[in-house]
């Protein structure tokens, strides 16, 4: 199974969290999108596979292309990539830009996935992130949506924030799941230092709240989404059987996948590779055919640690089998040896060969991840 993920460097505006990649002056949109087109054509043979089972529109903001920019990756994706029949095709989009003739223009295209940026229903949050749409602009754009055929919807939102209390929380969700979407992804509020928000923090802004309320927000998270009968299948997301995001799901099982565009990751299970996040030089570089990623071989001690880092926040867990086979006895006794204090915690469980983090566990995971880690002496 092979991934291409298709990196959008561009939002109308600036959300005060975000600390993806992206720009928003688009006066080079045409320019990077004939990079973008190169790059695939130069990347042709990247992928073990001769299928790619999963592509994936992310950024940035998909939505701020047309359907005619969009049908312009489609179709160099196809050109140069075998998709197959089934693939799961995603796009992620503003709530404001899902208009009827849109969302048609994106079912004419192949997107069978939508993955829909509301962050929260409340507008006074909204304004605060500095996001762009209401949440009743929101509300609409999922119900309009599904009215046009769309099944597969994943909807965001963002907790912990610090004006956020427990009650509105729990509206949110529940406006959630009364709208029947069968696919959540549900994040803490982090503060990176680029951000809005970041820069803020520095001058003396306070955005940290309680570690308790943090915490009683995300058992209320896990309560009410396995309530709506979905499944809590990695530590920030929740589907109903069958709509796990194949393609995420693919990142976190160690599959091969490709990035296009600026700050776009690879992996080819040897090596990850990462192209440079800015646009201009981006753009010039893949029209001279060199110097627009940089690539770094993985040692065995780092292809063990990314095995840990993805598969512990997943419902699979560590194999222990797997990591014998593909590592050797001294990582298994490393990792037995270091787990072995949580598991007596009860912060991590064991099923047949397999590890899991336990649900008090997965409030911790950050810190019992990295303390599993390989570190070379």
């Amino acid at each position: 199974m092979s991934g291409l993920y298709i990196h959008i460097p561009y939002c109308k505006q600036v959300c005060y969290y975000c600390d993806f990649h992206f720009r928003v002056s688009m006066k080079e949109k045409s320019a990077m999108l004939d990079a973008m087109c190169t790059e695939m054509a130069l990347r042709k043979n990247y992928l073990p596979a001769s299928s790619i089972e999963t592509l994936y529109f992310g950024g940035g903001t998909p939505s701020v292309l047309s359907i005619g920019e969009l049908s312009e990756l489609f179709e160099t994706v196809q050109h140069n990539y075998h998709i197959a029949p089934d693939a799961e095709i995603t796009i992620e989009v503003n709530p404001d830009d899902l208009t009827d003739s849109y969302l048609e223009g994106l079912l004419g295209l192949g997107f069978n996935r939508l993955s829909i940026g509301v962050q929260s229903f409340f507008d006074d949050d909204l304004q605060w992130m500095n996001r762009r749409h209401t949440g009743n602009e929101a509300l609409h754009s999922v119900k309009r949506a599904q009215e046009k055929g769309f099944h597969n919807i994943n909807i965001d939102l963002i907790y912990g924030l610090p004006r956020m209390a427990m009650q509105r929380w729990k509206k949110n969700l529940e406006i959630v799941f009364s709208l029947n979407i069968p696919h959540l992804s549900a994040y803490h509020l982090t503060i990176e230092p680029r951000t809005v928000f970041g820069i803020r923090r520095k001058k003396g802004a306070d955005y940290a709240i309680p570690e308790e309320d943090s915490l009683r927000q995300f058992d209320v998270l896990i309560d009410t989404a396995a309530e709506a009968g979905l499944e809590h299948y990695e530590i920030s997301n929740f589907a109903r059987p069958g709509f796990y995001s194949k393609h995420n799901t693919a990142y976190w099982l160690q599959k091969p996948y490709i990035g296009i565009g600026p700050s776009a990751h690879s992996y080819d299970e040897q090596s990850r590779q990462w192209n440079i996040n800015n646009n201009s030089q981006y753009v010039e570089k893949v029209n001279a055919g060199n110097g627009w990623f940089e690539r770094e071989e993985l040692s065995l001690a780092d292809q063990y640690n990314d095995y840990v880092l993805t598969s512990l926040r997943t419902i699979w867990g560590v194999d222990k089998t797997y990591i014998l086979d593909r590592f050797g006895s001294k990582f298994l006794d490393h990792f037995q040896r270091l787990s072995t204090p949580y598991v007596e915690r009860g912060l991590m469980e064991t099923n047949d060969n397999r590890f899991l983090l336990s649900r008090s566990g997965k409030m911790l995971s950050d810190r019992i991840i990295s303390d599993l880690f390989w570190i070379d002496q």
